[in-house]
């Protein structure tokens, strides 16, 4: 891929991440942590009881790498869309990350923590998806006209 294919690559994704909704930006939160084998992800949509922020993602890892490595695809997908974190924790926290990105703040929880703070029943006024991977798709799925 040339330079200049590369910057209009670039460009795009920028451009779609612009064009994003809270609601969407959140679903993409949750498909980028699910990406790493994120475990029991939550939307919770908290506009209406906060005004620092629309969405909330929430999703567990099994331990600190695993935790760390969740955060990070989650900054580094979204970064590639141009969109950047406002704030943060460390990812050196063995218990608890927040990513803010603005409209939806992603917590990734160890499952100790994630029981300890329990933010979907501290926010349980709010309406709460849980978030189910999209299957995928293989060749030998397709239904073409083959036949």
């Amino acid at each position: 891929m040339s330079e200049r294919e590369a910057g209009a690559a670039t460009e795009e994704r920028a451009d779609d991440g612009a064009r994003w909704d809270s609601a969407a930006l959140a679903r993409h939160v949750a498909r980028f942590a699910a990406e790493k084998k994120a475990e029991h992800i939550v939307l919770m949509d908290v506009e209406a009881a906060l005004q620092v922020t629309d969405w909330f993602v929430i999703a567990e890892g099994r331990n600190k790498r695993h935790m760390n490595a969740i955060a990070e695809n989650v900054a580094r997908e979204l970064k590639r869309f141009g969109i950047h974190r406002l704030a943060g924790t460390p990812f050196t926290d063995e218990q608890w990350i927040v990513l803010d990105f603005g409209p939806v703040v992603l917590h990734v929880f160890s499952h100790d923590a994630r029981g300890f703070y329990d933010l979907e029943n501290l926010w349980s006024d709010c309406e709460r998806t849980d978030y189910a991977a999209e299957p995928e798709t293989s060749a030998d799925d397709s239904t073409g006209d083959g036949a």
